[in-house]
């Protein structure tokens, strides 16, 4: 039997028709370094453009069509099976893959390949043997990704030493001061200024200058070793980072061979007079930042800026409150059968000290630290008590912590302000996440039960991040579940994620449950999670969250 890849037809009169508009558009395709194909469920392809995607490639004759196993034989390891995996999921008209790969030419480089595919209903000819085609095109992405990592090199570096640039030194000793710290190393900085660099480039011109700093650069790389780290901070200043070393001993070293040991120069010897000084790198975040500062501050011959009152997580967060700079944002929760806007999930906004609103994640996660994290739950559905009397239709969903609901008086604190909101209540979702659940099952299905009891609904957030099983859901009678959006990012090329989505889908609808999906991003992850059945969708391609509720309708 013939077991060579065979195309409809009618596909391959498609691709080599003399329609003028397909001379233009494979003209425009060219000119944009893309090339079309069409392709079967089995993987092979044929190219609209061949010829000139062989002159790209460097690449022989190509068959007039190309099987799965060539096409893969010029592939990377990696990229043939992130292809194969993506390629699982066009398994429906109307399926959509974006996938990125490396191509190996035929002088031995690697092309980056961009590959946008979509799934369609074959023709209907009895000569064809599948039920599905492929369309799509690759995109020439070599010369933009090489673009990128030299655009990435350059943010990092010294354009004249090729040193890292502070940003970057500053990053790199964070890092080795944390894990020097694990292993009980000392962690030191020095700092090294040019003290007549200027001078000397006065009298030479900078050219000259900086043929000087090139030669101390690599000076300073010999004396350092791995894992210490190197960088130019200035124009004059130098920064070293070592660990576990003899600091005194590395200061003799340096002064002899990048201060007293002459440089060969066009004018002759050249000598560099040179400043050090160390500091033990202070423990915390802020560490990095404060040794800069006060070295540069020793070196400009100021005094060391005295330490100010302490801030802490714990002041911050009374200081929000007490400020009233805690205010709400308003995401939108789209109805997946209307397209409609079904409520909206109030989240936390922090007002920055310049005035910006930035999510309040950082702030949450200390005052979940500090026991303070009822607080701002109260505080939240506080602010959303005006919005619901100003509109009668709407209705809101809001979080719940472990940290309230794991104390009986902030519990209790809670469910008060609810009661007293009377039938406002009826309009409030109470979202609580599932490792909540997971912590102590009979504590939230009490709380369930009461906020249930007082006309709300009840949800479980985040579900699929832990270990909740639909056992311990039917406890806490949850009327909704929200699916953590790291399984729904994406989920239009990857089976895995719609597999898991379609057992949520049927097993909510068994107990009847509605489904929420959040990091809905893009139009095509919104339309196979209308297609797998989930009720309600949730993300940025509907909405961002945004100062006051909004209720045009978002969605067709």
């Amino acid at each position: 039997m013939d077991s060579r890849p065979r195309f409809n037809p009618a596909i391959v009169d498609v691709m080599s028709s003399a329609d003028p508009s397909t001379n233009i558009a494979q003209t425009a395709l060219a000119l944009a370094k893309s090339y079309a194909f069409v392709g079967d469920e089995n993987g092979a392809l044929i190219l609209d453009n061949a010829p000139a995607f062989q002159k790209a490639f460097f690449l022989g004759a190509l068959p007039k069509s190309l099987d799965k196993q060539t096409w893969e034989s010029w592939m990377t390891a990696e990229g043939v099976r992130a292809r194969r995996h993506a390629y699982k999921s066009l398994n429906w008209s109307g399926a959509q893959i974006e996938i990125d790969y490396s191509l190996r030419d035929g002088q031995g480089g690697l092309r980056h390949i961009r590959e946008r595919v979509q799934a369609t209903d074959a023709p209907h000819d009895r000569r064809a043997d599948t039920s599905l085609r492929r369309i799509g095109v690759m995109i020439d992405r070599t010369e933009t990704v090489a673009a990128q990592e030299r655009q990435l090199w350059a943010s990092r570096h010294d354009p004249v030493t090729h040193l890292e640039n502070k940003a970057a030194f500053t990053a790199r000793v964070g890092t080795l001061a944390a894990l020097a710290t694990r292993a009980q190393f000392d962690v030191q900085l020095l700092r090294l200024r040019v003290s007549n660099l200027n001078d000397l480039e006065s009298v030479y011109g900078i050219n000259y200058t900086e043929r000087l700093v090139v030669q101390l650069a690599r000076r300073l790389e010999d004396a350092v070793r791995a894992p210490d780290a190197i960088g130019r901070l200035d124009v004059t200043d130098f920064g070293l980072c070592v660990i576990g070393q003899d600091v005194e001993g590395l200061s003799e070293r340096l002064h002899a061979d990048i201060g007293d040991t002459p440089y060969s120069t066009a004018f002759g010897p050249i000598s560099l007079k040179i400043e050090l000084t160390t500091m033990r790198l202070p423990a915390g975040p802020e560490g990095v930042g404060l040794a800069l500062e006060n070295t540069q501050a020793t070196l400009d011959g100021r005094p060391i800026p005295a330490a100010g009152p302490k801030r802490t997580a714990s002041t911050d967060i009374i200081a929000a409150l007490e400020n009233d700079l805690i205010s709400l944002a308003f995401q939108p929760i789209i109805c997946a059968k209307t397209g409609a806007v079904h409520h909206h999930e109030c989240l936390l906004r922090l007002r920055s000290d310049d005035g910006r609103m930035i999510s309040a994640g950082a702030i949450v996660q200390d005052a979940e630290r500090l026991g303070l994290i009822s607080q701002l739950d109260e505080r939240a559905l506080h602010l959303a008590r005006p919005h619901l009397q100003q509109t009668d239709d709407l209705h809101l969903a809001l979080n719940v912590s472990a940290g309230t609901l794991g104390d009986p008086k902030t519990a209790d604190r809670y469910l008060n302000q609810l009661k007293d909101m009377g039938p406002l209540a009826k309009r409030i979702t109470i979202e609580m996440t599932e490792t909540v659940a997971v912590d102590d099952p009979g504590m939230a299905a009490r709380f369930s039960a009461a906020v249930r009891a007082l006309g709300c609904e009840f949800a479980v957030d985040d579900f699929g991040s832990g270990y909740t099983t639909f056992r311990n859901l039917m406890a806490v009678e949850a009327d909704s579940l929200k699916i953590d959006g790291s399984l729904i990012k994406g989920i239009a090329t990857d089976e895995n994620k719609q597999t898991f989505m379609r057992m949520m889908v049927d097993l909510a609808q068994t107990v009847g449950v509605k489904t929420v999906a959040e990091m809905v991003e893009s139009e095509a992850d919104a339309a196979i999670l209308c297609r797998l059945g989930t009720d309600y969708l949730q993300g940025y391609h509907f909405g961002r969250p945004a100062p006051a509720p909004v209720w045009s309708r978002l969605a067709g």
